[in-house]
């Protein structure tokens, strides 16, 4: 669902959004294998070719390909038009430029699009399962290999997200949080189901499921204004005049043509395809805010294997303010994960803000940043990084802010040779100091200091700041 007319701001704002994501969403220093999950990807970019080069045999002729490149080394001639022929859930014509896209993904990004298929095994089971619940034609699911290549970490220009590419007021319109915190656009289950009705409600309205992929592309009003400009409600014949955007043009033909090859990649080059495992998970309702790490632990995996199962958790933590959020556990461990989490103390159990018993801190008039921080003796990045907030955010008057607490040092470990100390106080910073001469004079390590006070590699200290350090 990209917005092709967003994607000159896009860019700046996706290119700062990889950056703070690679940097704030885990505290310590991660394996780099884990800090990789946290990156952003571009989805597919499929190109729109003219109506001329569409009606070339040899269009794309000097495109580099070579079976040595993982290419099939011929090129298909487009199909003159024919008869309309019934194939999957949809009436397709024998259009050339469904023949261009196969060419297209056949011989010019092979190598990607054998990847897309590879990835395709881990999701396409139960994709294909909730479409089913919810009445829906099970190749619809295809529709996310030309969204997002099936990766839930896929981030485009236009800020949609996910396998299904949900802009955020889309999603949360079909239920899916977004936030700081959380982004339910990348979870599989979640934005699959919300996919689903969302196609739904569009056939409902447009009674054609061409008609329905191309406003899941540009959106309803656009493809209502489409039909009623063109005085028809046949997909096809809208694509010959200008009411819709070369995009949405193309949306249909390029999903049929990768639609076909998945469904059959022996017949278009496409062999030994290696296939992702099938997801395998169970969900569950978290009631407390915890820390990922302490979740991982309580599924019995790693860190990066949680951080797969759960692409929607995008920080250290669950959110603060969120109670019953969903969790992917491995399937049949949904019971004892639970049990785990609930047996632990409360100072190891979840995230001690000062609001989950006092109800955070409300913001009055003359406060700023500092003092709060100050008054709670935490430094003001963590307290920036607990609410979300960045250099430009605007505090107001009567803003509940969420205060991080000392609980976090023990989530993490448990004692004082893992975590560095056991007691900690306030120290504020003077003029010249850096966090090696702090370390060095409490006895620890600039990472244990950084690790307890939410610090990034790019934070800076500023005088008259307050940070955590170990009691000596």
């Amino acid at each position: 669902m990209s917005k092709s007319s967003q994607a000159r701001l896009g860019v700046l704002f996706s290119i700062a959004i990889t950056l703070v994501a690679g940097g704030c969403s885990s505290i310590g220093s991660p394996s780099p294998k884990a800090e990789a999950l946290t990156q952003n990807i571009l989805p597919p970019s499929i190109p729109s070719p003219s109506p001329t080069t569409i009606d070339h045999a040899d269009s794309l002729k000097g495109v580099p390909v070579s079976p040595a490149q993982g290419g099939t080394g011929a090129l298909l001639k487009p199909a003159t038009p024919g008869p309309v022929v019934q194939e999957s859930f949809l009436r397709i014509p024998d259009d050339p430029s469904i023949d261009w896209y196969t060419q297209y993904f056949q011989n010019s990004v092979h190598r990607q699009f054998r990847v897309w298929l590879e990835r395709s095994g881990r999701y396409l089971p139960y994709m294909k399962a909730i479409f089913r619940e919810e009445g829906l034609p099970e190749d619809l699911v295809y529709l996310s290999l030309i969204e997002s290549g099936f990766s839930p970490r896929a981030y485009s220009y236009s800020r949609a997200a996910g396998l299904w590419q949900f802009m955020s007021g889309t999603g949360k319109k079909y239920g899916l949080a977004v936030n700081g915190w959380i982004d339910q656009r990348r979870d599989p289950m979640m934005s699959t189901r919300a996919a689903a009705r969302y196609l739904k409600d569009l056939y409902n309205e447009f009674h054609s499921w061409s008609l329905a992929m191309a406003a899941y592309n540009a959106g309803e009003g656009k493809v209502a204004n489409a039909v009623a400009d063109a005085g028809t409600e046949n997909y096809w014949e809208i694509r010959n005049t200008r009411a819709l955007s070369n995009e949405t043009k193309d949306y249909v033909p390029k999903f049929i043509a990768a639609m076909r090859i998945a469904k059959d990649p022996a017949r278009y080059g496409f062999t030994d395809i290696e296939y992702d495992d099938p997801l395998n998970l169970d969900t569950v309702k978290l009631k407390r805010p915890t820390e990922v790490k302490v979740l991982a632990r309580a599924a019995g995996v790693s860190y990066r294997e949680f951080k797969e199962m759960n692409p929607s958790l995008t920080r250290w933590s669950t959110p603060p303010y969120m109670h019953n959020v969903p969790i992917n556990v491995p399937k049949g461990e949904g019971d004892q994960f639970l049990a785990s989490i609930e047996s632990l103390p409360s100072s190891r159990r979840h995230v001690e803000y000062a609001d989950s018993r006092r109800g955070g801190h409300v913001i009055r008039s003359g406060e700023s940043l500092w003092t709060i921080a100050h008054h709670y003796g935490v430094s003001v990045s963590s307290l920036m990084a607990a609410n979300d907030l960045h250099s430009r955010s605007v505090l107001r008057v009567g803003q509940r802010l969420a205060i991080p607490g000392g609980g976090y040092g023990n989530v993490i470990a448990s004692s004082r040779s893992e975590q560095g100390a056991s007691n900690w106080l306030p120290h504020r910073i003077r003029r010249g100091e850096s966090l090696f001469a702090i370390a060095r004079r409490f006895g620890t390590s600039i990472g244990v200091i950084r690790h307890k006070n939410h610090l990034v590699h790019s934070s800076l200290l500023r005088e008259g700041e307050t940070i955590m350090v170990p009691a000596r």
